[in-house]
């Protein structure tokens, strides 16, 4: 059947991680179970409990099967999953690429769609007759805007196409990439392949609508920071302190007294002093940051796994839980929200860079370790909490722990954050650090195991 006049001119979209790019040349973009079947491996962006609910979701027409039978695409350019994916901080925009297909290929008989996401537990309704695509909510799907007023829309905006088992790459119109640079890296991928790309587009009107980004920054950056560009301002803001050096002129000799003058002075820095009456619009933070700061310390002091450190590693886990939030600062940063601060997920970046200043001109000496451990509790300081409570990947921090004694920092850190916030997060933390805590030690040891000759 034809497509309707209206819907002609479309396409459809599948985005995927650029690490998928070379086996879907050589193989084609593949359904998640012939993926399986076949042995593939594949970079998965996907929520663990949606893919549960989609290897059962049976398809009604068409091929039948179950959508994972299926290479699934969105009617959308830019779709609430995408969101929900960056916003678990398990991937970074700038990788991920949007492969585009005509809306003529629902013609075929071996594609069905959907009106709503294929992701819930009461399934959509499945169609095989492209003259039904009236059926969908267009004005939904065509919203640039980036939420919908209702959960009922919000689905209806990810209604899907799928092709079943497999779609082979010279099927794909155009592709949409973040970047310059990474339009060079896709056309340097199909030249690897001797296989020629279809257009590659990555600015202006089209592709601004694909990706979300940080408008608060007012420029074209990512919403949220993903596991590569965090490890990046991790390493850069280590490198930065290292290079630069500290100030001989310094107000405090080393990080002991920093610390005794924070103690005295929660102000004695510009960075907290910022913090001091800043209010946030998250209903979860109850306390302005300077008093949650202070709060964090508090409960840091009690918890057993503080207890359990060394002197000079409570030393520097004390610091950076003074330092940890200064990133949501300082207050002129909102000033155009009336100087309360928005939710800014980021502001772990933030800190990390902030903190470049305090350690090159505010102390006169600091050990190169200091500097590592300093930056990597400030910069990871919601790692583990979002690993147990909003389904972060377990390996961001297998890859930074470093040692037992830096993962028990971050796990002492982690723990009175949350203990300041909300006390039935901290009892789920603190419930399955132990288990998580015995998995990354695990990792640590057989990664630094010798090899057996």
């Amino acid at each position: 059947m034809p497509i309707p006049p209206a819907h002609s001119g479309r396409f459809i979209y599948h985005f995927t991680h650029l690490d998928n790019l070379q086996n879907i040349l050589r193989d084609g973009l593949l359904s998640h179970k012939l993926l399986g079947q076949q042995g593939k491996t594949h970079k998965s962006i996907a929520s663990s409990e949606i893919q549960e609910r989609r290897a059962k979701m049976q398809v009604t027409c068409g091929p039948g099967g179950v959508v994972h039978d299926y290479v699934p695409f969105y009617f959308c350019a830019r779709s609430s999953m995408l969101l929900s994916v960056v916003n678990a901080k398990n991937v970074d925009q700038l990788f991920l690429i949007y492969l585009a297909i005509p809306i003529s290929i629902l013609q075929q008989e071996d594609v069905v769609f959907t009106n709503a996401s294929a992701n819930t537990a009461i399934p959509p309704t499945f169609f095989s007759d492209p003259t039904q695509l009236d059926s969908l909510n267009w004005g939904a799907i065509c919203s640039k805007k980036w939420s919908m007023p209702d959960e009922a829309q919000k689905q209806a905006r990810m209604a899907e196409a799928l092709i079943y088992q497999k779609v082979d790459i010279t099927q794909v119109a155009h592709l949409i990439v973040w970047n310059d640079p990474i339009k060079k890296k896709v056309e340097k991928i199909f030249a690897s392949e001797e296989k020629s790309p279809p257009k590659i587009e990555f600015d202006g009107h089209n592709s601004q609508y694909h990706y979300f980004t940080n408008f608060l920054s007012g420029e074209r950056t990512s919403i949220v920071t993903g596991p590569y560009c965090t490890k990046l301002a991790f390493e850069e803001s280590v490198e930065y302190i290292k290079t630069k050096g500290q100030s001989a002129s310094a107000s405090h000799k080393n990080i002991a007294a920093l610390l005794t003058a924070l103690r005295a002075d929660f102000n004695c820095l510009p960075e907290t002093a910022g913090l001091d009456g800043l209010k946030s619009d998250n209903f979860i933070h109850k306390e302005d940051a300077g008093t949650h700061t202070r709060s964090v310390i508090r409960e840091l002091k009690a918890l057993p796994q503080f207890a359990s450190l060394s002197p000079n590693d409570q030393m520097l886990t004390e610091v950076a839980a003074y330092l940890h939030d200064i990133g949501k600062g300082p207050k002129e940063r909102w000033k155009d929200n009336g100087g309360i601060q928005k939710a800014d997920p980021d502001h772990p970046i933030g800190s990390v860079k902030m903190l470049r200043r305090i350690l090159t001109e505010e102390i006169t000496t600091i050990k190169s370790r200091s500097i590592q451990v300093l930056a990597k509790l400030v910069c990871y300081h919601d790692l583990i909490g979002d690993i147990i409570a909003k389904g972060r990947d377990l390996e961001q921090l297998e890859a930074i722990a470093g040692s037992e004694q830096e993962l028990d920092m971050l796990i002492a850190l982690n723990l009175a954050d949350a203990k300041a916030v909300v006390q039935g997060w901290y009892v789920q933390l603190a419930r399955e650090v132990p288990a998580l805590r015995t998995s990354v030690l695990a990792k640590l040891n057989a990664t630094s195991a010798p090899e057996a000759e």
